[in-house]
C-alpha cells in the first residue's frame, strides 16, 4: 500500500470521486427531453439515449468537454457531421449546450469518498485534477458536497492543459507545493489518468470498479473502490 511519504494526494473527479455514468445518463435524458419536439417520432427514446451516450463518450465531444488543443466548436459543421453520422439528427450546438448544463446539475459522490477525504485531509494536501468545463465541474462538486474537503482544484478548461498532458499535473503540484516524489495521483482512466501520472513521474493508484486491471502502465496500487485507499 502507498506509504505516508506523500504530501499531496490528488484525485481525478469523474469515475473516481463522483458517479460519472449516472451524470451522463441524467444529462443525456434531460437534453433529449428538452429537444423532444425536434426528435423524429420513428426513433425510440431508449435507442436515441444509447446513441447519445456513445456520442458524448466519443473523442469529439470528450475533446470539447476537456478543452483539448484543436477541439472543434459544438456548433461547427464538423461536429454537426459527427452527430449526423452517429444517428443523432439534432442541432449539435444547442444539444451539447443543454447536455453540459444538465451535467452541472448532477453531483453524486461515490460511496465512502467523503469519509476518505475527511481522513486524508488531516495529514495531506488534497486536490482534484479534472478534465472538464470549469463551471460544470465546480457545480457538480458543490452538489456532491466535496468542495469543502479540497485544498486545490485544477480543471482543464481553466488551466489550459488537459490530461494526459503532464503540464496540468505539474500545475497542480505547484499549487500543492509538492514534488513528483511526494505526490500521489488517483484515477480510473488508463489513458488520461495513468498517462498523466506516468508522464509526470508521479505514483499512481488505478481504480477500476469492474476489477479489470489489464491496461498496461505503472501503478503502486489497484483498487475497485476509491474509498478503499489507505495511506500508512
Amino acid at each position: 500500500m502507498p506509504g505516508n511519504k506523500y504530501k499531496a494526494i490528488l484525485f481525478d473527479l469523474d469515475g473516481t470521486l463522483v458517479n460519472y455514468d449516472a451524470a451522463q445518463k441524467y444529462a443525456a435524458a434531460k437534453a433529449i427531453e428538452q429537444m423532444s419536439e425536434s426528435i423524429s417520432p420513428n426513433l425510440e427514446p431508449k435507442v436515441l439515449e444509447q446513441k447519445v451516450l456513445e456520442l458524448v463518450n466519443g473523442d469529439a465531444v470528450q475533446d470539447i468537454e476537456a478543452c483539448r488543443p484543436g477541439w472543434m466548436p459544438a456548433d461547427s459543421a464538423y461536429m454537426q457531421n459527427i452527430f449526423t453520422e452517429a444517428g443523432v439528427n439534432l442541432p449539435s450546438g444547442l444539444f451539447l449546450s443543454n447536455y453540459f448544463e444538465a451535467m452541472s446539475q448532477h453531483g453524486e459522490a461515490l460511496p465512502g469518498v467523503i469519509d476518505l477525504l475527511i481522513s486524508l485531509k488531516k495529514d495531506h494536501t488534497i486536490g482534484i485534477v479534472s478534465n472538464g468545463l470549469g463551471p460544470v465541474q465546480r457545480k457538480r462538486l458543490v452538489k456532491a458536497e466535496l468542495m469543502e474537503y479540497l485544498d486545490l482544484l485544477v480543471v482543464s478548461c481553466e488551466a489550459g492543459y488537459a490530461k494526459p498532458d503532464p503540464a496540468i499535473l505539474q500545475f497542480a503540484m505547484k499549487l500543492a507545493e509538492s514534488t513528483p516524489e511526494n505526490t500521489l495521483f488517483v484515477g480510473d482512466s488508463a489513458g488520461s489518468d495513468m498517462g498523466v501520472a506516468e508522464a509526470s513521474g508521479v505514483d499512481f493508484v488505478f481504480v477500476q470498479p469492474d476489477g479489470n486491471f489489464s491496461a498496461p502502465g505503472p501503478r503502486v496500487l489497484e483498487l475497485r473502490k476509491t474509498a478503499d485507499l489507505r495511506i500508512f
